[in-house]
């Protein structure tokens, strides 16, 4: 009995501890979303509940174009990270080269600097391209954040299948073409759907970038911080609150992907 107590008291106070530590993250989400419902246009106090700014957020015909500029360049950035970072972690596992750590260091370098940085390095860059800053320019910018992502999650799920089954294949008579189709792309399916989901998750919350890279097209983000410029009111909150469940709701579904290993059925076909 003294061995139990002594081991409860510590596990008690680690409990306690993550209460307040989660208590203290998730607060701020809390407050967001009770005041969205606010009767009132300031924020000092919460006068009663009314879905009346949600209700103006389905007038406003700006929310919605900023919100489809949003959802166009993160699934435009996944899809063409989903190719350069399956194509970099095939690269990165299979190829053996002098530097091969610097070098890995070196592309999750746009993942891991500050987005100032990366902001203000990209504008120089199109600037002294002669291109006009439009959709396009954003969307280079989240393409080389998202890659990284994408290309160190499929890496990872590589390294853990080993090259067994793409010998085995090979030794079937398959080409190394049908080997990458019908072997390899359905062993890593899992990561690439959860490295999709969390490069979209990402790119749809960025704001940093994307403001300065940004020309007469908005996306929500950057649109939302206009929106904060000329005060807090609900209606901001509102917002913040929808895209707060909608991120929310892609992190639910990228965990049920991220860390699994894929069972799916392996076909070969010979040659």
């Amino acid at each position: 009995m003294k061995n139990k107590t002594k081991f409860e008291k510590p596990a008690a106070v680690l409990k306690m501890y993550g209460f307040l530590v989660y208590f203290f993250l998730y607060l701020p989400l809390l407050v967001v979303v009770v005041f969205s419902f606010s009767k009132s246009q300031t924020i000092t106090g919460l006068s009663g509940l009314t879905f009346h700014w949600y209700e103006e957020l389905l007038k406003d015909s700006n929310l919605f174009t900023a919100l489809g500029n949003s959802l166009l360049i993160g699934l435009g950035a996944v899809s063409v990270s989903l190719i350069f970072g399956t194509a970099g972690a095939l690269f990165f596992s299979r190829v053996r080269f002098p530097a091969k750590g610097v070098f890995r260091t070196m592309v999750l370098l746009p993942y891991v600097l500050p987005g100032i940085i990366m902001g203000l390095s990209l504008l120089i860059f199109f600037k002294r391209m002669n291109m006009q800053l439009s959709m396009f320019t954003v969307l280079l910018g989240h393409v080389s954040f998202t890659t990284p992502v994408i290309m160190f999650q499929v890496t990872s799920r590589l390294q853990r299948m080993g090259r067994t089954y793409q010998m085995a294949a090979m030794d079937l008579g398959a080409t190394p073409v049908r080997t990458l189709w019908f072997v390899t792309l359905p062993m890593i399916r899992t990561s690439l759907i959860g490295g999709a989901l969390m490069a979209f998750t990402i790119s749809f919350d960025e704001i940093v970038i994307s403001y300065f890279l940004t020309g007469s097209r908005m996306t929500l983000p950057v649109y939302l911080y206009g929106m904060m410029r000329f005060g807090l009111t609900p209606k901001v909150y509102a917002i913040s609150a929808l895209i707060l469940v909608f991120s929310l709701g892609l992190i639910l579904l990228m965990s049920r992907y991220l860390g699994r290993s894929d069972q799916a059925r392996v076909r070969v076909r010979r040659a």
